[in-house]
């Protein structure tokens, strides 16, 4: 299935619900059943008025949700990091997940994803899609040892009902990014998913200068990805831009990708506010990309 994410509307701001409603609007105008993806950012409405309003949407629209990140943030600026050296940081990460598994089982979603952390003890961001900030780096190896900790007690929580997975971050040393190149998922425990963001694929072959390194990705990684986070960037920055307004070879990449197993559904992850892109850009782009899709 071609999905959206509410992240098109940015992360602050409008309610989920509003935003869940334009995307909803927009896959009737491309005549699609609306697969969403509700993305980060921080929740302002009370628990069950939400969980009603979805359900709500889910049952008149035939609605598919999955999850990105969380919603259910202690504060505008916490920063989920399953990897940190603050224990309470790690612990209130942990507590922001399971309410997303809760709230996954309360609106019919079956898989939800995330980040795998950070190797740093806390993040900062002076404003929305400014860069993140590390704040008392640790090494790489305790925050592996932190993240792979944190995931296994997140899989007991989610109890084998809820499927979870982390997402391949860019490569950026600079802010302490975990799992961005091969070797960093052989820990990855048993049972647990990967979200291909193919604009972190791009991305990251540029930074390294490895020609190889998306098919190393791909063929790595194929059997345990659930789902592909779709945008464009022209390999010096994580733009997040509508499929097409990059340099990224994304047909080539799906066929790639194929080749292992069937196609998995594929997520738009673009930012409107960012590129003044329009209601009428991301509908154009869902079904560009169902073109490109049709392998």
């Amino acid at each position: 299935m071609i999905g959206a994410s509410t992240s098109y509307y940015g992360y602050h701001g409008e309610s989920i619900e509003g935003k869940v409603k334009k995307l909803i609007d927009i896959f009737a105008s491309c005549d699609m059943q609306p697969y969403i993806q509700i993305g980060a950012g921080k929740n302002n409405k009370e628990y069950s008025k939400l969980v009603g309003i979805l359900n709500k949407y889910r049952k008149e629209n035939q609605v598919i949700f999955t999850i990105h990140q969380s919603i259910w943030l202690p504060s505008d600026d916490f920063y989920i990091n399953i990897a940190s050296s603050d224990r309470q940081i790690r612990e209130d990460s942990i507590k922001c997940i399971q309410k997303n598994i809760e709230f996954a089982r309360d609106i019919g979603v079956r898989d939800i994803s995330f980040h795998g952390g950070y190797a740093t003890d806390k993040l900062s961001q002076e404003y929305e899609f400014a860069p993140l900030d590390s704040q008392n780096s640790i090494s790489y190896e305790e925050a592996y040892d932190n993240s792979i900790d944190s995931l296994n007690k997140l899989k007991k929580i989610a109890n084998n009902d809820i499927k979870l997975s982390i997402e391949n971050f860019n490569f950026r040393p600079e802010r302490r990014y975990l799992f961005s190149r091969v070797g960093d998922f052989d820990r990855l425990p048993e049972g647990i998913g990967v979200i291909l963001n193919i604009g972190h694929l791009y991305y990251t072959q540029k930074k390294l200068e490895q020609d190889n390194y998306i098919n190393e990705m791909i063929n790595a990684l194929s059997d345990r990805v659930n789902e592909i986070h779709i945008n464009d960037n022209d390999g010096s920055e994580d733009l997040h831009k509508l499929v097409g307004d990059g340099k990224i070879p994304i047909k080539e990449i799906l066929e790639q990708i194929v080749k292992n197993r069937n196609i998995p559904h594929l997520i738009i992850e673009a930012h409107r506010n960012r590129h003044n892109y329009s209601d009428d850009d991301l509908a154009n782009n869902i079904l560009k990309l169902r073109e490109i899709a049709k392998l």
